[in-house]
C-alpha cells in the first residue's frame, strides 16, 4: 500500500512537471505580433494605404536582419504585422482594435495610426487590456491631456507624435515673423478659420485663436466641415464680406484641400492663406495647378528635393511600392520602426517591459528625434526634436520659410495681397 502510494505521488509530480514544462513551450512565442489601425477607406485613404506602405517596409527590413531576440523564446523570432481598416471612425477603430488584441493576439497595438478621433475612443483599450499602445499621427491635444489627467489608466499608451499646440504655434511663429519684417500688413487683425470637424480640425483652430486673441486679434469665423468635404463656396462667400487678414484651413482630405484652393482664387477672397497638412501630399501640387501658388503651409517634414535622407527614402518607397512618397510613407516607417527598437531593447514580450522601454525612447528618424515628454506620453516638438516647419509654393515648389534657422528660401508676397 505505501508503496503504491508512494509511486503515485512520484507520477503526480513527473505528469504535473511535465505538464508545465509542455505548457511553457506551447507559450513559447514563435513571432512578435504587432497590429495597427488605419483609414485604408475613404476620404483619408491616401495617407491610410501610405502608412500601412511604411510601416511594411519597416518590418520587411527587420526580418531581413533576423527579426528580434525575445528571451522567452531563446531566440531571435520574425515580425508579422496585421494592418486592418478603422475607415477614420471612432467606432471601427475599437471594432477592429478589440479583434487584434483579442483574437490576433497582438503583442503591441499601433493605434490609430492616422485620426486623432478614433485615437481618443481606442486609447480606452490600452487599460481594459494592460496591452502596449501608441498612435502614430493623432496630434490633438485632447489625447495627450486624457493622459496627463490619469497617468495611471494610460500607464501603456504613448502618443507618437507631437500635439497639435505645436501646429498652432508654427502659425502664430510665422505670421509674427512676417508682421516683425514687415512682410505682412494686416488691414482688420481678424482671422478666419475653414476646419475638417474632427478632434484634429478643431483642436488646432481653437489652439491658434488663443494665440492670436492674446496679441490682440478677432476671429472673424470658424467653420468647420465634415471629412472630405469639397464645396466651400457657401463658407468662403460667407468669409468675403468679413474681410479676415488671414484664413487658416486644416484638412486631411486632399480632395477638400484641393478644392478649396481652387474656390478660394474663384471667388476672389483677399487674405493670407495659410494651410495646414493638405499641402504635403505630393499629388497635391500637381492637382491644385496654379491654385496653390504662393500657398504658406505646415508641415514640410518631408522635402527629398532639400533633404539627401528624404530622397533616398522616396526612391525607397519607389521602388516597393511604386508610388511617389509622402510625410504618411515616413509617419509609418519611423512609428513602427519606434515600436521594433523599444521591442528589441526591452529583449521581452512582457508588456511592463516594453512599455518601460519605449518610454525611454531616444530615436533618430527621418522626421527628426523622437523623445517622449514623460507627463503627457506625448513626443516632443521644436529644432532639437520633431521641426514643424512652414512652407511655401514657389514656382511649383515647396520652400522652407520659416523658422529662419532652417529656411533654405525667403517668403514671397502673396500675389492677391499686393496693394
Amino acid at each position: 500500500m505505501m508503496r503504491r502510494l508512494f509511486f503515485n505521488i512520484i507520477f503526480t509530480h513527473v505528469c504535473a512537471i511535465l505538464f508545465t514544462v509542455g505548457q511553457a513551450h506551447a507559450a513559447a512565442p514563435t513571432e512578435i505580433t504587432i497590429g495597427a489601425t488605419a483609414p485604408l477607406t475613404g476620404p483619408a485613404a491616401e495617407a491610410g494605404i501610405a502608412l500601412k506602405q511604411g510601416i511594411t517596409m519597416v518590418v520587411e527590413e527587420w526580418n531581413a536582419k533576423g527579426g528580434i531576440e525575445i528571451k522567452e523564446a531563446g531566440k531571435k523570432l520574425p515580425i508579422k504585422v496585421i494592418i486592418e481598416d478603422s475607415q477614420s471612425k471612432p467606432e471601427v477603430g475599437v471594432s477592429v482594435g478589440e479583434k487584434l488584441i483579442t483574437r490576433d493576439k497582438v503583442h503591441f497595438l499601433m493605434g490609430d495610426c492616422f485620426a486623432s478621433s478614433v485615437t481618443m475612443a481606442m486609447m480606452e483599450l490600452a487599460p481594459k487590456y494592460g496591452i502596449p499602445m501608441m498612435s502614430v499621427e493623432p496630434v490633438s491635444a485632447e489625447i495627450a491631456k486624457k493622459i496627463e489627467s490619469n497617468p495611471q489608466r494610460y500607464w501603456s499608451f504613448w502618443k507618437g507624435d507631437w500635439n497639435s499646440d505645436a501646429y498652432a504655434n508654427t502659425i502664430f511663429s510665422t505670421y509674427k515673423y512676417l508682421l516683425e519684417n514687415k512682410m505682412f500688413t494686416p488691414k482688420n487683425k481678424t482671422i478666419a478659420f475653414i476646419v475638417e470637424d474632427t478632434d484634429y480640425g478643431r483642436s488646432n483652430a481653437d489652439k491658434s485663436k488663443q494665440l492670436f486673441n492674446d496679441i490682440g486679434w478677432k476671429t472673424a469665423a470658424t467653420e468647420t466641415v465634415a471629412l472630405g468635404y469639397t464645396d466651400f463656396y457657401p463658407q468662403l462667400t460667407k468669409l468675403k464680406t468679413m474681410e479676415p487678414d488671414i484664413l487658416v484651413t486644416i484638412f486631411t482630405s486632399l480632395a477638400s484641400g484641393v478644392a478649396h484652393s481652387k474656390q478660394f482664387h474663384e471667388v476672389g477672397l483677399k487674405s493670407s492663406q495659410f494651410a495646414i497638412y493638405y499641402p504635403l501630399r505630393p499629388e497635391y501640387r500637381d492637382q491644385a495647378g496654379k491654385a496653390g501658388e504662393a500657398l504658406l503651409w505646415s508641415p514640410l517634414n518631408f522635402d527629398p528635393a532639400g533633404n539627401a535622407k528624404h530622397k533616398e527614402f522616396a526612391e525607397k518607397v519607389q521602388k516597393r511600392w511604386n508610388v511617389k512618397a509622402s510625410s504618411d510613407h515616413i509617419s509609418g516607417y519611423d512609428g513602427a520602426n519606434n515600436v521594433l527598437h523599444s521591442i528589441e531593447k526591452a529583449g521581452t514580450l512582457e508588456p511592463k517591459a516594453v512599455v518601460e522601454s519605449l518610454s525611454k525612447l531616444d530615436m533618430p528618424g527621418y522626421f527628426g528625434k523622437y523623445v517622449f515628454d514623460q507627463k503627457t506620453h506625448t513626443i516632443k516638438d521644436g529644432e532639437s526634436f520633431l521641426p514643424v516647419p512652414t512652407a511655401q509654393i514657389q514656382d511649383g515648389n515647396n520652400v522652407m520659410v520659416w523658422p529662419p534657422s532652417m529656411a533654405a528660401g525667403k517668403y514671397k508676397k502673396q500675389p492677391w495681397l499686393q496693394d
